[in-house]
């Protein structure tokens, strides 16, 4: 069944109706002409009680943000989603050139924030954080969210950890006029290196994240999940092994003059960690490196005192808080926390040991950690004896080994303690302290500065633009209120003048044409592939419609008119109705929710699926019914 213009002739079944009365062509598209109509909103305030005169049936909202990027030269893209991008529902909800000072966005109405990521020309990220929703206003700002360092640097070296400690040198790496005696090849840590406490280490609030945000990375199946072993019982570090590539290990070398971060992220464990780096120069020769100064940036290297979690401090003792709220959200409560984690702003040396925060491009950075005890920090003179280096080859030529709990490895096989990989336009690493279960994720840091990336593994998928899913009813019948006659998504980024459309379901046997304004999009149920008179609401039937791009204006909103879409129905062969987004105060044919939403199976009830929604139309703003599923068997989505 196709649908043209206001004027034209319709053919219905086998015969053509011309719609005229008093010699003038009727408005076959008003929904006054449908005989159910007012049999249809009987039925509903029977079921579903008295309606709020501002309900619109719509659950997205106009949100308008502010901009004031002062002080950030080098922004090139500001982009606004549901979450840290990669997160498990991200999407992306608004792109717009940094430039731009004030855009309005669609938005889930009872959010209360938005993820808002800011990159330069080259998509490293300048600024990645929430940032409030209030009276539907957005505020982005550099000092919204905590504080940015100064350019000056008050970092600088302190005291020199000395050690009597040495290392073995059993496979001859080292040159032998470094042993203590020609019988005995063990050298002196300190013969080789310096390792510098430093003063006045720069640190400062940094972004925010949330448990839901980063369940793909630590929850049960990520990369770096707690004690995760796969169907061989393979750990982590196995099972990622070739996507991670663990053996060559995590280097960070600058593309560009500028400063290097890193934000503590996540972290699960029970030992007194430390962390630092080391820097050395393109070119540079192994003994060079190995020689390089080490430089302890973080002397308490503890999740607990480095995240706070709904802003308050973890407890002294309570390293494992992480992943506890990780599995709870999975297994039990789904209860989410907005985790803020600290930031490092790492300092550069040069030869006469004065600093900036300004590393030249070429510099190559490997971190290291000082594996502590279980309850107790080491000694300082043990500190070089325990450190994992994020290079295996530098753990190697130090004796470092492979953790004691893979017996299948060699025995001279190095550390391979730290992993990197890009997730989502993030640069994650990540590392085990050698608790024996090398899942990886005793420290995880987000790591942002200028460096060449396109050598780290990239695991992540793109988030998905913002979806909207329209359900509706065509009034073939007025009593069943499933809201699955017709159900499709509209996918579209605020900043873009293209949308998609999707048809998900049709549920109604009535041919019914899905229509954005005056512009026909297409027939349900021939979008999906299937003939007119079959309804696809079946559990069983998975097939969605090829999108369709459609063009919108540069203003298109969901929140107006849902969009301008509607649906025109040949009802029971005798005439066109027109099913429209609701005017406030409106019995609705159509309801606008999230993109994620599960619709009713055939005549099963929107309220037996849903128990809350019997109580939308009086509780227009406050009610996130769609949230709240009775039974996963009440309900399909694709």
């Amino acid at each position: 069944m196709k649908f043209f213009d206001k004027s034209a002739v319709m053919a219905i079944a086998t015969g053509a109706i011309v719609f005229s009365a008093c010699s003038h062509e009727t408005d076959y598209y008003n929904p006054d002409l449908n005989p159910n109509k007012a049999q249809y909103e009987k039925n509903w305030k029977n079921t579903f009680g008295d309606i709020n005169p501002e309900q619109d049936w719509n659950v997205a909202a106009k949100v308008t943000a502010s901009v004031s990027l002062d002080g950030m030269q080098d922004a090139a893209n500001i982009m606004v989603y549901t979450g840290l991008p990669g997160g498990l529902n991200s999407r992306l909800v608004a792109a717009y050139p940094a430039q731009t000072r004030t855009f309005s966005f669609d938005y889930e109405e009872s959010a209360k924030d938005a993820y808002v990521l800011i990159t330069d020309r080259n998509d490293r990220i300048l600024l990645g954080n929430y940032f409030s929703i209030d009276n539907g206003e957005i505020n982005i700002a550099l000092n919204t969210r905590g504080t940015r360092a100064e350019d000056g640097c008050g970092t600088s070296l302190g005291e020199t950890i000395k050690t009597n400690n040495v290392f073995r040198d059993e496979k001859g790496y080292w040159p032998a006029d470094l042993y203590e005696s020609q019988y005995n090849p063990a050298i002196k840590y300190n013969d080789v290196f310096d390792l510098y406490k430093l003063n006045n280490v720069a640190t400062k609030t940094g972004s925010s994240w949330k448990i839901s945000d980063i369940v793909d990375i630590v929850g049960k199946g990520g990369v770096f999940a707690e004690q995760q072993y796969n169907e061989k019982g393979e750990c982590n570090l196995i099972k990622w092994e070739e996507d991670l590539k663990p053996s060559e290990g995590a280097e960070y070398v600058m593309e560009e003059d500028g400063p290097m971060e890193i934000t503590f992220m996540y972290g699960g464990t029970i030992k007194f960690n430390k962390l630092g780096y080391i820097c050395y120069k393109d070119g540079a020769t192994k003994d060079e490196i190995l020689r390089s100064p080490r430089y302890l940036l973080m002397d308490d290297a503890r999740p607990q005192h480095n995240v706070t979690i709904d802003g308050t401090s973890m407890g002294e003792q309570d390293g494992m808080k992480l992943p506890g709220l990780v599995e709870s959200y999975e297994k039990y409560d789904g209860a989410d926390a907005t985790l803020t984690g600290t930031t490092y702003k790492l300092a550069y040396f040069d030869e006469n040991g004065n600093s900036s925060f300004t590393f030249p491009a070429g510099t190559h950075i490997v971190f290291f950690e000082i594996i502590g005890n279980n309850g107790s920090w080491w000694n300082e003179d043990q500190y070089c004896f325990n450190i994992r280096y994020s290079l295996p080859w530098m753990n190697r030529d130090f004796y470092y080994k492979r953790n004691e709990n893979h017996p299948s490895w060699k025995e001279y096989d190095a550390a391979q303690t730290f992993v990197t990989y890009r997730w989502n336009g993030q640069t994650v690493l990540g590392m085990e302290d050698e608790g024996g279960d090398d899942d990886m994720n005793d420290i995880l840091f987000f790591v942002n500065g200028k460096f060449k990336s396109h050598d780290i593994p990239d695991i992540g998928n793109d988030p998905a633009p913002q979806e909207w899913i329209l359900a509706c009813e065509d009034l073939g019948s007025t009593d069943d209120f499933d809201f699955n006659d017709v159900v499709f998504r509209v996918s579209h980024i605020a900043g873009k003048t293209e949308a998609e459309v999707t048809v998900l379901d049709a549920g109604g046997i009535l041919p019914a044409t899905i229509f954005r304004g005056d512009t026909e999009i297409g027939e349900a149920h021939e979008m999906l592939g299937v003939a007119t008179n079959v309804m696809t609401t079946e559990e069983k039937n998975t097939t969605v419609s090829e999108p369709k791009k459609i063009s919108v204006p540069a203003d298109f909103s969901m929140t107006e008119n849902m969009g301008g879409f509607k649906i025109y129905v040949a009802n029971n062969e005798t005439s066109v109705v027109s099913v429209n987004a609701p005017g406030k105060g409106e019995v609705p044919q159509i309801i606008c929710v999230p993109g994620t939403w599960k619709w009713p199976k055939e005549r099963v009830s929107i309220s037996d699926a849903y128990p809350d929604f019997g109580k939308w139309g009086a509780n227009w703003q406050d009610n996130t019914w769609y949230n709240n599923i009775s039974d996963e068997k009440n309900v399909i989505s694709k």
